[in-house]
């Protein structure tokens, strides 16, 4: 199924022997156009053009002109509407007399959730399909080539009678296929619309095709809030020599994996210290305010601000962990001063990848809510819960409570704070 299998399909009908078939490769200039047409000795042209969003607009012009004259047919593909950039040249065939549209969508989630289960041989978790779906768009080869050429169909295994990926434990190197991107792309949309049960999913599969060190900071990080610090720590050191010092998200998640997970703070704020070094002056002061983070959670710096006074604050992430740790350690003394701190750190949050990892925001949100609690300004409190603890998708209340839960924050009582509020 799809385009050009359907266009396929026709001309190897018994109707288009009837036809003498002429074929257009797109993208192609109008020089010759008319030229290319053949003696066809009594017998009906049929022109052929797969793809033809990616023509350029003269030939499209010419074929439709041929086509007015009665020199022929024109078949035609086209991506839907709404996915080429406007203008798309394949417009001016749009509205041509005697024309027949024949719409061809791509997938839905239902329907790859079925095709899914009659492969598999069984029913599929939603999340698993979900990814599938995101990764693919819906383009039945693209799904084909996940499932067929990467082999994604031998990684599948049954928890609670259901299918879905098996889990992966270590790093798995060596993918050149262009779906490694596809599916990496995905993870990491899905990870920042915190979708977290299909970017696990994406993680996994992307792995299992060879993509471990593209996801290698979402997969790390999505181990954390599952409460799986070990595994993590498992999959951080199977990769690469230096990757790990070298990339900041992947720096992070081994240091909360080490002060939280196993509970050595003290090996979590020498990894940082050590990594920082190697970074240099600039990129090296994310790391130290990871560290102060870290310090000021585990109640193991004097202010929870300690040497990241004069850290560049140029980079949103940075600042943004500068913030959270200053307002850590004094919530319970001063909450107007942390309440300050939080709010100037989600100032900073407005999303992207230099806002911080995705959890980074909502766990701030969570911890300002029990600072306007302990500041006694329930009223604000209570309008900031409202839409964050309502239930709203991808609010990121479930991150909150999984981060609060990970670092053992008796500082800020996260959950009791909104649910009280």
């Amino acid at each position: 199924m799809g385009r050009t299998a359907l266009l396929e399909r026709a001309l190897a009908s018994a109707e288009a022997e009837g036809y003498e078939i002429v074929r257009f490769e797109a993208p192609g200039g109008p020089t010759g156009v008319a030229a290319r047409i053949p003696e066809t000795n009594g017998r009906r042209l049929l022109l052929v053009v797969d793809d033809a969003h990616l023509s350029d607009h003269a030939t499209l012009l010419t074929l439709r002109d041929l086509c007015r004259r009665g020199a022929g047919t024109l078949l035609v593909t086209t991506a839907p509407a709404g996915t080429v950039p406007q203008p798309d040249p394949a417009d001016s065939l749009r509205f041509e007399p005697h024309r027949r549209n024949v719409h061809v969508p791509p997938l839905s989630l239902d329907e790859v959730t079925t095709l899914l289960a009659d492969v598999i041989g069984g029913h599929v978790r939603h999340a698993t399909a979900e990814a599938l779906h995101a990764a693919s768009g819906g383009n039945p080869a693209l799904l084909h080539e996940l499932i067929g050429a990467c082999d994604l169909g031998l990684h599948f295994v049954r928890r609670n009678n259901l299918w879905e990926f098996r889990e992966v434990s270590t790093w798995i190197g060596g993918g050149t296929r262009g779906s490694l991107a596809l599916l990496s792309k995905a993870a990491t949309r899905a990870w920042y619309e915190l979708s977290l049960e299909r970017a696990h999913e994406l993680c996994k599969a992307a792995v299992w095709c060879g993509a471990g060190e593209m996801v290698a900071p979402v997969l790390a990080h999505l181990l954390l809030l599952h409460g799986r610090a070990e595994d993590a720590l498992v999959f951080l050191d199977s990769l690469p020599t230096g990757t790990v010092e070298t990339t900041p998200h992947l720096a992070l998640a081994k240091a909360m994996a080490l002060a939280f997970g196993l509970g050595e703070p003290a090996a979590a704020e020498e990894f940082l210290l050590k990594a920082a070094l190697l970074r240099g002056p600039r990129p090296g002061g994310r790391y130290l305010a990871y560290r102060s983070w870290i310090q000021a959670l585990t109640g193991r710096g004097s202010d929870g601000s300690e040497g990241i006074g004069s850290l560049d604050r140029d980079d949103r992430e940075t600042a943004m962990f500068v913030h959270a740790a200053r307002a850590t350690a004094p919530t319970g003394a001063d909450p107007q001063q942390a309440v300050f701190h939080l709010r100037r750190a989600l100032a900073l949050g407005t999303g992207g990848a230099d806002a911080g990892p995705p959890w980074l925001a909502p766990y701030i949100t969570a911890c300002l809510i029990d600072a306007l609690l302990l500041a006694g300004r329930s009223g604000e409190a209570t309008f900031l819960a409202s839409d964050f603890h309502g239930g709203e998708q991808s609010s990121g209340w479930d991150v909150a409570v999984a981060i609060s839960m990970l670092t053992g924050n008796g500082r800020a009582n996260v959950t009791g704070g909104v649910e009280a509020a």
